[in-house]
């Protein structure tokens, strides 16, 4: 056990369930609490600059859902966004791309219409990188997503609007999508939980990237999932999205405690700290230390240690290699000599920059051996999380950093703190790449906020298993400190987030 003080957990943000069993009742009206999700947006967006497109029908939609008889869905009424990388029937839907600035599509993405259909309110679309490429939050459209903990620093990316719109109480959930981070990351700088599915696990259609009309390349670790403000919730939207799964007899499964985890469960974990060299900020390495103790301090077995032949550098370079090809299959050569040098400026000293451009120069050997180090890699992993509920590791080398531009007049941009500078990709998604490749479902969960700013960590799970691991992490949540309000919010404005809708309404 490392040595630290443990502090006491801030008072807890009710979940999805607990609202919705009181909009279920008519106790509570999804239109209010659609109003109370507008009122934010009005009063904080103009600094946040989350949510880029508003749902001109929301109000008209969350009163059809107060007058419907079918009450016993998981979403009841719940206001929810989506990442403007998926396709929203008669709603803008940009990705952040000049060319569709004004694309409106016919249809909605699959996993959007299943969200509508657990009787979810959609309140409108979330910022997000161009193209969902960048792990910053920044596009040519609607240019930059601030940090609600502290507005001059990057919300992250791709998905660092959802990650906002949640911590600020814009939405109750948020759809998101996750190559290399792109949940993960922005969650663990926003303060709050971020969920990647197993890869394959959740539908894609209608998401942008590929571009409307193309062929989808990207055959390998791309996933999607769900940003919240509790691990329940995410639960719950898992079973929103995933319908045909539910049991016949209750096709909800109440998540609102814990997921029925079983009494006196002590959780089996590891955790590990040392990605290679990777150097962590003081801030990660005391938010991990501080989940250490608490987890082993409320009864649960943590032990420092790692996968045999789990080797991150040649896992890099394997993500990099599959990325750089399959993201790269379509684009024209003109294109893909562009991405080339943009690699080659990413610098060659990272595994995961050489990978990539070894992935868009088109090298069918390099290709095959990074799947087969894949492959390897899933099945040393796999073979270690049978012992295990969860592995914890930092989401990121280091919290929040100011926004920067990727590219600028010193050259490519690097990630600098504590006297390190670490090479763009290193300092982004050094921590999350690996689970992509591994297909792994991870949560990005928030533990503590030190000095100001939130740290999250990682609680990475065995595949096909994520329902196990939401349940490990309700309970990890229980003696963390889990979501706390950002500081851009008010006190008349976290209230309904906090305690408004009380069980004595």
């Amino acid at each position: 056990m490392l040595d630290d003080k443990n502090e006491p957990a801030p008072s807890r943000a009710l979940s999805i369930a607990e609202v919705r069993a009181r909009i279920t009742d008519g106790r509570v009206a999804s239109a209010d609490l659609t109003r109370d999700c507008l009122r934010r947006i009005n009063q904080l967006n103009d600094r946040a600059n989350a949510v880029v497109t508003l749902n001109p029908r929301v109000i008209s939609d969350a009163r059809l859902i107060d007058r419907s008889l079918v009450r016993n869905r998981p979403l009841f009424g719940i206001p929810f966004t989506i990442k403007d990388a998926f396709e929203t029937a008669g709603l803008r839907t940009t990705s952040g791309h000049r060319p569709l600035r004004s694309f409106v599509p016919d249809v909605n993405a699959v996993a959007v219409d299943r969200l509508l259909n657990a009787g979810g309110v959609l309140v409108g679309k979330t910022n997000l990188s161009e193209l969902a490429g960048d792990p910053q939050c920044r596009n040519p459209v609607f240019g930059v997503t601030n940090n609600p903990w502290d507005v001059s620093r990057t919300s992250g990316g791709s998905s660092g609007g959802s990650a906002a719109a949640v911590s600020l109480g814009f939405s109750w959930l948020d759809l998101g999508s996750d190559l290399a981070g792109s949940i993960r990351i922005p969650a663990s700088y926003c303060g709050v939980v971020g969920f990647k599915a197993t890869e394959g696990r959740l539908p894609g259609d209608g998401h942008i990237p590929p571009l409307p009309g193309r062929p989808q390349t990207v055959r390998h670790m791309l996933s999607f999932g769900l940003l919240t403000r509790r691990v329940q919730d995410a639960r719950v939207g898992l079973d929103a999205l995933t319908p045909s799964e539910c049991g016949s007899g209750d096709p909800i499964r109440d998540a609102s405690d814990g997921n029925a985890a079983p009494a006196g469960w002590q959780l089996k974990l590891a955790y590990w700290d040392d990605f290679d060299g990777l150097p962590l900020c003081t801030r990660t390495r005391q938010a991990l230390r501080r989940t250490v103790n608490a987890l082993a301090g409320a009864g649960h077995a943590v032990e420092r240690r790692r996968p045999d032949g789990f080797d991150f550098g040649s896992i890099w370079g394997a993500f990099g290699t599959v990325a750089g090809t399959e993201i790269g299959a379509v684009s024209n050569p003109l294109v893909r000599s562009t991405l080339a040098a943009l690699a080659g400026l990413l610098g060659r000293s990272h595994p995961i920059a050489r990978g990539f451009l070894a992935g868009l120069c088109s090298k069918p050997a390099a290709y095959a051996d990074a799947l087969r180090v894949r492959n390897r890699a899933i099945d040393d992993l796999e073979r270690f999380m049978d012992s295990y509920d969860a592995w914890i590791l930092p989401t990121a080398p280091c919290v929040a950093y100011r926004h920067l531009r990727r590219f600028g007049m010193s050259g490519v941009a690097k990630i600098r703190f504590e006297g390190h500078a670490l090479p763009y990709l290193a300092g982004t998604i050094g921590c999350t790449a690996p689970f992509s490749l591994t297909g792994s479902p991870v949560v990005s969960l928030p533990c503590f906020a030190i000095d100001g700013l939130p740290v999250g960590l990682q609680f990475v799970g065995r595949r096909a298993q994520d329902e196990h691991l939401l349940q490990a992490c309700a309970m990890v949540e229980k003696v963390v400190e889990g979501y706390r309000p950002p500081p851009l919010l008010a006190d008349d404005l976290r209230a309904d987030i906090l305690a408004r809708w009380s069980a004595s309404r």
